[in-house]
């Protein structure tokens, strides 16, 4: 394999290195006086938050002004939101209390007067703890000439109004994404790119929706279309195919999962956890359901049948079962706060970790003639964890959406009894323990409890998969991130995900009218290119970022993102080995064999911030199992090369088959010439090494 030198994608290091060059220079000009008093500012704020004002608002105000009841579309669980406010406009004006509607309506004199009806008034002190901290807000400026001093110190808020569009009646689920998207451009003053080709598009939504590129007749049946439906009818075909169920269930498995190898693999496809996933989304079950299947772990049919496997693998651990959960339910990572309420995301307290951790503690694993079950105990379970101050409290059934369940505790020093009365399927008598195990069922079932919470009058649940499915098509979540949708880590557009959220439970938690309507946007189908940057934005005081770096996080151009592994292998073993799908290779010992290779060498899926390598580049450049590929076997790419006699044509055909063009006229001379410097099977594959081992190759865009 040749080792010529590869070219990675490592987003913004230029501008991330003139951004830390001029904050550098700044502090040698005496700048860092005010950073420093920013800085106090924002701890100040912090403190006042933390200790006085979140666990006021959470006490007094929550029950109609959180992320489960927005009275008023006001939602008052973090500084983002009450920034961001309601139906009357923001809720608090950083530095200008006596303007700031959280205040004023806390007044005797206010309109309205809060909180409502008889509810006990807010004392004198506890007004003015909320005073006190509006003052302490620290807020950047709106914008600036500078694209690099718009980035602000910690501790600074940047504040961008709220959209005034809302969608029309008759819009399609595709056109209001795009109404938010568009309406979020004109305010921040970023104009859009070009649209795709149809080449573009087709090579995009084939590696999303099936995770592999598409065949020359694919591509040719899609250019030679001249209807305006072609791209819908293209994203439909996809969704129902095979393909995109595996794929999915490669995403999903990784999602849920995480990579751990090719023993735990074996384990995964043998207990029908694959086969579980892969019918999940190619029946297109609600995902309430799935939920529901995975924490209840009881499968109730043939199509459930795998579900167990989701906790089962977690062996026993009750913990490793919350911690895997709370993204999928909440999209939150509650990991921080095992041993004290989280240091960032404040909401996210010790007792809802412990709490989680709770309703899994009365599981246990059992090996059952239908296969691997996990069973529940209807007594024990009962906990405490101390905080950092060595103090000690039990863990109850809290969980982060606000949602408790009641639970009999007993007495200290009172020994719980197992009696079979207590269950749907009783543990087997002391005499029966040689029969084989089964998995018990209790009447009250802490999971099923749990479950419940989750699945009914959760919107976090909603907003959880969409930002993920919006990562998974977009390159990046609407919180960035996608599992750290906590206070510090705001949406980029939270109108539009509150919509898609809504819209998403409405449907019924349709997975497949999901990835339908954000596939048919025009967002998603814009060009990769940026846009000259006289073009793509201009000066307005909205504008929140510097160009490049507003782009993307406006999505107003299509965000690069690397392969994963499969679709890495998929696409090779379809573009090399002349296999139309790549799943003959796949199916054989050496093919599993090659992807497991590759999932190795590229596990990341949702990076967030994607970075190559060193061992990635020395197994592109290097690997036996990459140089078989490229031998040339029946059919291949590089046989096909050789029986064409002129060099142009050789480069032409390996430019069509890899990247899905033509070559430029640059580009074409220098494959000639090189092609011409090395006669024979050779120089096909030195050709075809140097484009699949590019990013025009290894990323999607």
């Amino acid at each position: 394999m040749p080792t010529a030198p590869l070219l990675f994608y490592r987003p913004h290091c230029i501008g991330g290195m003139r951004l830390l060059c001029l904050l550098m220079f700044g502090w040698l000009l005496g700048g860092s006086s005010s950073v420093a008093a920013t800085n106090s500012l924002a701890a100040a704020s912090d403190r006042i938050w933390a200790q006085q004002v979140q666990p006021l608002l959470k006490e007094r105000c929550s029950e109609c002004h959180s992320a489960f009841k927005r009275k008023g579309g006001l939602d008052l669980t973090d500084l983002s939101t009450i920034l961001r406010g309601g139906d009357r406009g923001s809720a608090a004006l950083p530095g200008r209390p006596e303007e700031s509607n959280l205040y004023k309506v806390l007044l005797e004199d206010g309109d309205p007067v809060m909180p409502p009806g008889k509810r006990k008034r807010l004392s004198d002190e506890e007004v003015g703890w909320i005073k006190n901290w509006i003052l302490h807000i620290p807020v950047a400026p709106p914008s600036t000439e500078d694209p690099a001093s718009a980035h602000a110190p910690s501790g600074l808020i940047q504040v961008r109004p709220k959209l005034d569009w809302a969608p029309r009646p008759g819009m399609t689920p595709s056109d209001v994404v795009d109404g938010f998207l568009k309406a979020s451009w004109k305010r921040d003053g970023v104009a859009a790119s070009r649209d795709s080709t149809d080449a573009q598009f087709l090579r995009r939504v084939s590696l999303d929706l099936i995770g592999r590129v598409p065949t020359p007749d694919e591509l040719r049946t899609l250019t030679d279309d001249k209807s305006r439906e072609k791209r819908a009818a293209r994203i439909n075909v996809l969704l129902q195919g095979a393909e995109n169920a595996r794929h999915m269930r490669e995403v999903f498995d990784t999602v849920l999962m995480s990579r751990r190898g090719s023993e735990w693999e074996d384990s995964r496809s043998k207990h029908k956890w694959f086969g579980y996933l892969e019918s999940a989304f190619r029946d297109n079950r609600p995902w309430d359901q799935v939920v529901r299947e995975l924490i209840v772990a009881r499968p109730a049919d043939v199509q459930s049948e795998g579900a167990s496997w989701f906790l089962y693998e977690r062996q026993n651990n009750a913990q490793a079962m919350a911690e895997a959960v709370a993204p999928v339910v909440y999209g939150v990572q509650i990991k921080c706060a095992q041993c004290h309420d989280h240091m960032v995301a404040r909401e996210i307290k010790q007792a809802h970790y412990w709490g989680m951790a709770a309703a899994f503690m009365r599981s246990k694993n059992a090996e059952t003639p239908e296969g691997p079950r996990v069973g529940e105990s209807a007594i024990g379970g009962f906990v405490s964890f101390a905080n950092l101050k060595k103090e000690s409290q039990p863990a109850r059934l809290v969980f982060f959406n606000q949602r408790e369940i009641s639970e009999a505790r007993p007495k200290e020093g009172e020994k719980e009894s197992d009696d079979p009365s207590l269950y749907v399927v009783a543990p087997p008598k002391e005499k029966e323990k040689g029969k084989p195990k089964i998995a018990t069922v209790p009447k009250f079932s802490r999971r099923e409890a749990f479950a419940e919470t989750v699945v009914k009058d959760n919107p976090l649940l909603a907003r959880a998969f969409v930002n993920r499915v919006w990562a998974m098509l977009f390159g990046r979540g609407i919180v960035h991130p996608p599992d750290l949708m906590d206070s510090k880590h705001p949406p980029s557009h939270p109108e539009l995900l509150d919509w898609l959220a809504a819209d998403f439970e409405s449907s019924g938690y349709n997975v497949r009218r999901l990835i339908q309507t954000l596939c048919n946007t025009k967002a998603y189908q814009l060009s990769s290119q940026a846009q000259p940057e006289s073009d793509s934005r201009k000066k307005t005081a909205a504008t929140p970022s510097s160009p490049a770096l507003a782009e993307v996080d406006q999505f107003a151009r299509f965000v690069p993102k690397p392969l994963s592994g499969e679709q890495i292998y998929r696409s090779l073993a379809r573009v090399l080995a002349g296999n139309p799908t790549g799943d003959e290779l796949s199916e054989s010992a050496a093919g599993m064999e090659l992807r497991r290779a590759f999932v190795k060498e590229f596990p990341d899926l949702f990076a967030p911030e994607p970075q190559s390598s060193l061992q990635q580049a020395m197994f592109l450049s290097n690997s036996p199992k990459l140089s078989k590929l490229l031998e040339g076997a029946q059919g291949s790419l590089i046989l096909r090369m050789e029986s064409e006699p002129q060099f142009p044509d050789r480069a032409r055909m390996a430019f069509k088959a890899v990247l899905h063009r033509l070559p430029d006229k640059e580009e074409l001379k220098a494959c000639v010439e090189y092609l011409k410097d090395r006669p024979g099977m050779s120089g096909n594959r030195q050709l075809v090494w140097s484009l699949i081992t590019g990013p025009e190759f290894l990323l999607n865009h």
